[in-house]
């Protein structure tokens, strides 16, 4: 399956998945935080910046989940620092301290931890994070689940979250207008997926995984296979060409029976092992007593 990028198919997903007015809460402070803001002045509202038609739809359910209906939206070309087509959705709010509070935000827009505590409404803000700001490569070419913020703290906020109570470890790092949050590993990315609800994407990513790692195995064996034939061969090469020198220089009569019946062995059977060879004398010798017999051989060989 040739895949264009992963993050549509993941969202795409998530616009989808089942409103539930408790977790609504969270879902639009996740979005809030990443794209978004809180206007205070004689119009107060909230003003989100959403790039596809699928996240204003879900944006407008979880506010209807929760009592909003009073939205406006607007579609305009975006220049500078986000070329591109966005939404802008304002959202009119009347009584913005109890507003912000029931969404887990305090009048400065910090993250409430109170708020934070069940795992559940955590997942919901990542939801939220992820619709409005979130990234994963294609996972059929490497693993990369990343967060983008100008303002460090939700990132930090964020980090400290996966790591504390789902075992993810991420790292920050200071970019070109603002700040990324990424995750490396595949094992940690397909947990995400599950966490926020995209359990059909994780599916995917998981087989992927597996796929590869099958692939990189069979590739591994097969290059290990490979280099120990190249390696047998030259050996093998090195064994004869020595039997044949010494054969004809002074004869492989002049050598001890147990020697001369592994040299002839070698001779007629170029293409086995040592432990091969061993294995048709009888008794079987091993593969180092094999060895050392044919070594005597090449020495010689090497001295005249």
């Amino acid at each position: 399956m040739i895949r264009v990028a992963f993050t549509p198919e993941v969202r795409e997903e998530l616009y989808h998945f089942p409103v539930e007015k408790r977790f609504s809460y969270a879902e639009l402070a996740g979005l809030i935080k990443f794209k978004g803001s809180i206007e205070i002045g004689e119009t107060t509202y909230i003003e989100l910046l959403l790039k596809d038609t699928g996240a204003v739809r879900r944006a407008k359910l979880i506010l209807k989940a929760i009592g909003i209906d009073d939205t406006s939206v607007i579609y305009q070309n975006q220049e500078k620092l986000n070329p591109g087509k966005t939404f802008i959705m304002k959202v009119m709010t009347y009584d913005v301290k109890k507003f912000i509070s029931e969404i887990g935000l305090d009048l400065i827009g910090r993250i409430r931890d109170d708020f934070f505590r069940d795992p559940a409404i955590i997942s919901a803000f990542l939801r939220g994070a992820f619709i409005s700001s979130g990234y994963i490569a294609d996972p059929s070419k490497y693993h990369h689940l990343e967060f983008y913020s100008r303002q460090i703290d939700v990132l930090k906020w964020l980090k400290e979250k996966l790591e504390n109570n789902f075992g993810m470890v991420g790292f920050i790092v200071d970019v070109r207008y603002g700040y990324r949050f990424y995750i490396k590993d595949g094992e940690m990315i397909n947990e995400f997926l599950n966490l926020i609800g995209a359990i059909n994407s994780a599916k995917v990513f998981s087989s992927i995984m597996s796929s590869k790692k099958i692939n990189s195995d069979v590739t591994r064996s097969m290059n290990f296979i490979d280099a120990n034939s190249k390696r047998s061969g030259n050996a093998s090469w090195k064994q004869i060409s020595a039997i044949k020198f010494i054969q004809d220089q002074i004869g492989l009569e002049n050598f001890p029976e147990d020697i001369q019946t592994i040299a002839l062995l070698r001779l007629n059977h170029p293409e086995l092992s040592l432990r091969e060879i061993g294995n048709m004398l009888n008794p079987p010798l091993s593969k180092s007593i094999v060895y050392r017999r044919l070594s005597k051989i090449i020495k010689m060989a090497e001295n005249k």
